[in-house]
């Protein structure tokens, strides 16, 4: 869902998908970290738009150290920006005209926005503001009064030529924090750098705004929003009196509260005043939040992952019994798997990888075979690494987690397995590609057992950073990163 609610701004449902502008002139871009080129369409459309509007700040965050992106046809980094309307797209980093894809004016929207941005720092709204905010620290005994303080200079640990003039500063017990008012043109840049030189500076960063209306939010209101775990902060005239009245300094917070209806997460925004000894300030990431979007979000999800769990063993068991009709219940789960980006076959017979996958991994939870005519564990592990090596690493890790290595261990009377697994850890040490897992049911594995699959994940980052100074597209980080999506 999304609505227009003000001429000249689009507000976007933070569940939905972002959308790519139409007509991009960059169309693919190079993964830095794994070395695929990814379709800009592909890659905008797999993000939720919170997601994205993360995912732009950490672009953005490491452009001049360590980019994420480049351009797949110049040697340019390039960073995600959005149209008026809020689709996404990639701009060039450097622009130079070798390019063929153009994607910077003469003056581009930020330079329009860094000029209007500067302008508005001395307005009469923003002056009043940091009155409201200065007031409201004043009044609370756990803010030392001297250290309160409007647009001085604050040097950045012990460099000199490094330094920041917050709106408001002050210490609270030995906290320094920066009090920074948002302006309707407040860009990126100003949210990035801020964060991250306060960051070094071992202070902490707190965005105040002077009002907020859910369903009419800028880009530059939801640049904050997301990347603050969905917690804004408004200082108003109420607010302030009763930071005076009580002697505590008090805010307006508004934050996103996820809720189940059905089998869907849906959302609702609630206003609440806090006090600010109840909010959670992270210094590595700069959030400060009183309600924690993220992890009501996860909790939500997980129990309701846990359900199709649940639902999908008790199908698999059911479809071994003779003469059992599951189709029409397999049909649905297959649905609702899908809409969490996990793919199973059309049948629970349909595919002999994704069944040795499975009947291998609850084998090895087990202990004893599971789907297969086998009397014994280790007689699993040999046909696994016979006729579907692409599930030795996931099988090998159940077996960790299930701790079954002794079972195994006793089964194998005359070492043969031994041997085997020998060989096999040395092929896995070298990224045999015979032996990394089958990309297409990876997000199988990891949502159906998701502990083997944050192992699996483990082990193959791991085995991508050993691989990432090849010449070719790194499949093994590649790999990785598909199954950290689902771990």
């Amino acid at each position: 869902m999304q609505a227009a609610m003000v001429p000249g701004n689009i507000t976007i449902d933070p569940l939905c998908l972002a959308l790519p502008v139409e007509d991009a002139e960059i169309t693919e871009v190079l993964d830095l970290t794994t070395g695929e080129y990814l379709s800009v369409n592909e890659l905008i459309g797999s993000f939720r738009y919170d997601h994205l509007i993360e995912e732009r700040g950490k672009v953005r965050s490491a452009l001049h150290s360590a980019p994420l992106y480049k351009c797949a046809l110049c040697p340019s980094a390039v960073y995600l920006v959005s149209s008026p309307k809020k689709r996404f797209f990639f701009r060039h980093l450097h622009e130079d005209g070798s390019c063929a894809a153009r994607t910077r004016s003469a003056l581009s929207r930020d330079d329009i926005r860094a000029r209007k941005y500067h302008g508005l720092r001395e307005s009469e709204p923003h002056r009043r503001i940091k009155r409201l905010i200065e007031r409201s620290l004043l009044a609370d005994p756990t803010f030392r009064p001297e250290s309160v303080l409007q647009e001085k200079r604050w040097y950045v640990a012990e460099d000199r030529t490094q330094w920041r003039q917050p709106d408001v500063q002050a210490l609270h017990v030995e906290q320094r924090i920066a009090f920074e008012a948002q302006l309707s043109t407040t860009f990126l840049d100003v949210v990035i750098g801020r964060r991250d030189d306060y960051r070094k500076g071992g202070a902490q960063l707190v965005w105040i705004m002077a009002g907020f209306e859910a369903n009419y939010r800028r880009l530059t209101t939801d640049d904050i929003l997301f990347s603050n775990n969905s917690n804004v902060f408004v200082v108003d005239d109420e607010t302030c009196r009763l930071s005076e009245t009580n002697g505590e300094f008090h805010l307006r917070c508004f934050y996103r509260e996820p809720y189940c209806e059905g089998e869907a997460i849906k959302e609702q925004w609630v206003e609440r005043v806090v006090r600010f000894s109840e909010l959670t300030m992270e210094a590595d990431t700069q959030r400060t939040f009183f309600f924690n979007f993220e992890n009501a979000e996860r909790e939500l999800l997980s129990a309701r992952d846990e359900q199709l769990r649940s639902d999908f063993f008790a199908l698999w068991t059911e479809s071994a019994t003779p003469e059992s009709d599951v189709m029409k219940s397999w049909g649905a789960l297959r649905q609702k798997l899908a809409a969490r980006s996990v793919s199973i076959p059309e049948r629970p017979d349909g595919n002999s990888s994704f069944s040795t996958m499975i009947h291998g991994l609850l084998s090895a939870f087990k202990g004893e075979p599971v789907g297969w005519q086998f009397q014994k564990l280790v007689q699993v592990a040999h046909h696994i690494a016979e006729m579907y090596p692409q599930h030795v690493l996931a099988f090998a890790h159940a077996i960790w987690v299930a701790k079954q290595q002794d079972t195994i261990e006793h089964q194998d009377t005359k070492g043969r397995w031994r041997d085997r697994s020998k060989k096999l850890k040395q092929r896995l040490k070298e990224a045999d590609p015979s032996l990394m897992p089958d990309q297409e049911w990876l997000p199988a594995l990891c949502f159906l057992f998701p502990e083997v699959g944050a192992r699996v994940s483990r082990f193959l980052t791991k085995a991508g950073e050993m691989e990432r100074n090849t010449s070719q597209p790194n499949v093994v980080l590649v790999a990785a990163n598909k199954i950290k999506a689902m771990v």
